[in-house]
């Protein structure tokens, strides 16, 4: 009866930390690099316009569109380096006068509001999710003017 009532507590306990654990694992590691310095690197391939950026199963994921074909890159966090890529679909990317991503998500990092886990081009804006004490910010930037709203 006791193994039971173990078992039975283990699952409960696992049950509720779940929920924790795997929001934990959506943010880079403290020791990663800045998502600005990791972006620039890329930008400096010149592969194409970033549409998306986004933190997921302990690594960058950097979508690069160019030519009416896009690529996700696979980044690691602490060294910057590439993984892997892949094809994926065409995505809507910003307009060719928009400022680079790097400097868009450079001066978000300077705002010192959290963590960046996301950043999507979708309606004409950059929409960045931003984690702080378990608690998730959307903020929105003209791709432009770099200009934020929240």
């Amino acid at each position: 009866m006791k193994y039971k009532n173990k078992l039975l507590t283990g699952l409960i306990f696992g049950l509720l930390l779940a929920p924790l654990s795997a929001w934990a694992g959506d943010l880079p590691p403290t020791d990663s690099k800045p998502l600005s310095e990791i972006l620039l690197s890329v930008e400096q391939q010149r592969l194409g316009v970033f549409s998306e950026a986004e933190f997921d199963d302990g690594l960058w994921e950097l979508k690069v569109c160019d030519s009416g074909a896009c690529q996700k890159l696979y980044i690691a966090p602490r060294s910057g380096d590439e993984i892997r890529r892949r094809r994926v679909d065409l995505d809507e990317t910003p307009p060719a006068n928009a400022k680079p991503i790097s400097v868009i998500v450079q001066s978000v990092e300077a705002l010192g509001l959290g963590v960046i886990t996301e950043v999507e081009f979708d309606d004409g804006f950059w929409e960045i999710d931003i984690h702080k004490d378990r608690r998730k910010t959307k903020l929105i930037v003209d791709p432009i003017t770099g200009e934020t709203k929240r």
